[in-house]
């Protein structure tokens, strides 16, 4: 075997390995990905089931003295127009 005949060898086992890494990069990549969309929708669907609840809590609340809740928002209203000013 000729010097030339090893050389085309070793790049031709070096194009393989190369190959391969990138492959697993990819893959890893992608893998890391998923994870954070999973991740991330997961925290989505928690803060949407949260905010869902506070919200039956608040309209409960409201429903249960609706004069009081006139008034905190009237006054609530009164106070940011009058720091937006």
């Amino acid at each position: 075997m000729s010097e030339t005949d090893a050389l085309k060898k070793d790049l031709e086992a070096l194009r393989n390995d190369l190959r391969e890494l990138a492959d697993h990069v990819r893959n890893s990549g992608e893998k890391r990905y998923q994870d954070g969309v999973d991740q991330a929708r997961h925290a989505y669907e928690d803060l949407r089931s949260e905010a869902s609840k506070r919200g039956k809590e608040v309209g409960a609340e409201i429903e249960a003295r609706p004069f009081t809740s006139v008034f905190a928002a009237f006054g609530i209203g009164l106070v940011l127009g009058k720091l937006l000013r």
